[in-house]
């Protein structure tokens, strides 16, 4: 009986009431986790401290360092929660997790979407950190538009490669495999986005511009180094949207549970 009407209060919840309910838990996980807590949150605010403090010495060589590789290291907190993403969706399969959370009135849709939207908020997290870190510390003049406008791009970004990690979590048996793929994969996309183009080849100029790493240093970048948009961002923003309902329509028709 009790089961019973447990069973009917669920289903009588809007569906999203469950989806939060089920982030906001692994969000508590997550924080009660404060060793991991503290290595994602910090480890891209010290690569940003390690290349802000040679740019002290104020020479154009270290300056251009740091326009070089600020909006990657940003990138890169924006990537990460991607591979959480995908080792916990296929460590959960490995554990027999998805089974048992299969047996829940909760659809499993419902609470993949659940463990995605903890993932993006801890992103933005990362970003409120790099927000901070870059006004106090590196001196960046950011207006309030343009902070609202970085902390959206950034949840885009994000909401992106946590697809693209679900995706991957759907061909991949193995939690370990899943982390190599994104990391090999995602790590070369990176470093082909953050060289400017005169260091590039033609041949890949032609592409770069339709990766989605490109499109989030496209869109991301210029808003904390310039405090404006890019002439580029519209294309950016919505190349971000196609390719994360592309890895989430993938991931959802493929998913093993």
């Amino acid at each position: 009986m009790t089961v019973m009407q447990s069973t009917a209060d669920v289903q009588t919840m809007k569906p999203s009431k469950p989806t939060w309910q089920f982030a906001l838990a692994l969000l508590r996980a997550n924080v009660r986790n404060v060793k991991a807590l503290a290595i994602t949150l910090g480890m891209p605010l010290f690569m940003l401290f390690t290349i802000w403090v040679p740019s002290l010495a104020g020479d154009e060589e270290s300056q251009g360092l740091m326009q070089l590789l600020f909006p990657a290291i940003i990138l890169l907190s924006v990537i990460m929660p991607g591979l959480t993403q995908a080792t916990r969706l296929t460590r959960w399969r490995e554990q027999h997790i998805l089974q048992r959370l299969a047996l829940t009135p909760v659809p499993l849709a419902n609470l993949m979407v659940g463990t995605a939207l903890t993932q993006i908020i801890i992103g933005v997290a990362q970003g409120v950190l790099m927000l901070l870190f870059g006004i106090f510390l590196v001196g960046l003049a950011l207006s309030w538009p343009s902070v609202l406008l970085v902390l959206v791009a950034m949840m885009l970004a994000g909401a992106t490669f946590i697809a693209f990690g679900s995706m991957i979590a759907a061909f991949s048996g193995k939690s370990d495999i899943a982390g190599y793929v994104f990391f090999f994969t995602i790590m070369p996309l990176t470093f082909l986005a953050s060289f400017p183009p005169d260091m590039m080849p033609d041949a890949l100029n032609a592409v770069t511009p339709w990766l989605p790493t490109s499109m989030a240093i496209e869109l991301i970048g210029p808003l904390f180094l310039n405090n404006q948009l890019s002439d580029g961002a519209l294309f950016a923003g919505l190349g971000l949207v196609v390719y994360a309902v592309l890895f989430t329509a993938v991931s959802a028709s493929k998913f093993r549970w």
